[in-house]
């Protein structure tokens, strides 16, 4: 018994691996393309793309692993039938809770595992991301200066550089200043860098000149070896880390401090989000029972379960997206966090008693024929 029930889960679980590494490498590809815009538009390393999307992986995975689980037990199911290795089972006197007890187990192992992604590694990777962006967001010098192009960061500003090296050290400038009335300076230096501390913004130019046109129209130069020139007032730099509720642990989603003085709609959302967090697990249950209702109930068919797949298929889809919906409502009216809790159970609770409630009753019958059975007595 124990043989049968480790080749069932064996049958369902490599499919689960591989469809879900295809669908998370699906939608880990749409995420990068994403992330490639940001990373090219401020001159970032392949490091720093490769990190961003793998932090973005967590919450891929929250999303497709109740598909992938339902997907899995589908086609671990279709197999087994189509080979007739169930029907062998059943002639020989294995239950259908008996055949359903390894997959149960499976989504018991998907839910569990989705729920530790949504209260720890979510939130910790999400935290992560953010502070990945905000770095390359104000990183200054992919704002203000491009390799070999002219660069208009500010009204009567320009700056150009030739290169720019991995340390963001800057070779060959040239800065054209006239955003003081009636004065145009040129600077000009064989090397610099860009600092940034706080708010402030400087730009430290080595070995260069200095040259301004004077009133009476002649050119001032001159030298100098270390020149430095403010620039806080061109870029403004928004240091501050702001959480979005994919953020938050769950203690942040379900009672937010008070001293962040939140809105009722952003209070709403947090809520929405945190009720989410716990009911998406309970998919990786309800998605593969429903399965199990489709294709080990009933009579054998000899041409296939297309039918029953896809109709199973197209109920497991609609009850996710509405699954969707719900926590997308429940974000404008805190009542439709029932609803999210409402759907999932309610897959759970009436895929148990459509499988099991037959072989239940059969056996209540057996019972009450045994307990009232008179053996007719023999005439002399």
């Amino acid at each position: 018994m124990r043989l049968l029930q480790r080749y069932i889960l064996s049958q369902a679980f490599w499919p689960l691996v591989i469809s879900l590494s295809a669908l998370a490498a699906l939608a880990l590809l749409t995420q990068s393309l994403q992330t490639l815009d940001l990373i090219v538009e401020n001159r970032q390393s392949a490091a720093t793309f490769f990190y961003i999307t793998l932090l973005a992986l967590p919450q891929l995975i929250t999303i497709i692993l109740p598909l992938a689980t339902f997907m899995a037990v589908l086609y671990a199911l279709n197999r087994l039938n189509m080979d007739s290795e169930l029907i062998v089972a059943k002639a020989s006197g294995i239950t259908p809770w008996q055949i359903a007890t390894p997959i149960i187990r499976l989504g018991v192992y998907a839910m569990m595992a989705h729920l530790i992604i949504n209260l720890i590694v979510q939130p910790f990777a999400f935290r992560e991301l953010r502070k990945e962006i905000l770095t390359v967001r104000t990183d200054i010098a992919s704002q203000m200066v491009q390799a070999g192009r002219f660069i208009t960061p500010a009204p009567n500003l320009t700056v150009y550089v030739r290169e720019i090296g991995a340390d963001n050290s800057l070779k060959d400038i040239l800065i054209f200043d006239a955003r003081t009335q009636d004065t145009e300076i040129t600077h000009t230096a064989k090397f610099g860098v860009i600092n940034g501390q706080g708010n402030a913004i400087n730009i430290n130019l080595k070995d260069g000149f200095v040259q301004q046109r004077l009133p009476s129209g002649k050119i001032d130069l001159i030298g100098f070896d270390n020149y430095q020139i403010d620039m806080s007032d061109i870029i403004p730099l928004d240091n501050v880390l702001r959480l979005k509720t994919t953020d938050r642990y769950l203690h942040e989603l379900l009672r937010p401090n008070p001293r962040e003085y939140l809105t009722r709609k952003i209070k709403r959302e947090l809520r929405a989000e945190g009720h989410s967090r716990i009911v998406a697990p309970l998919y990786n249950l309800a998605l593969p029972l429903l399965a199990l209702c489709f294709m080990i109930s009933g009579q054998h068919l000899r041409l296939g379960y297309g039918r029953h797949i896809a109709l199973c298929a197209c109920i497991g889809f609609s009850a996710r997206i509405t699954g969707f919906a719900l926590t997308a409502s429940a974000e404008a009216n805190t009542a439709m966090n029932i609803g999210q809790y409402t759907l999932p159970l309610l897959i759970i609770i009436t895929s148990m008693a459509y499988l099991f409630w037959p072989q239940m009753k059969e056996r209540k019958d057996a019972a009450s024929i045994s307990r009232y059975d008179i053996k007719p007595s023999i005439s002399a």
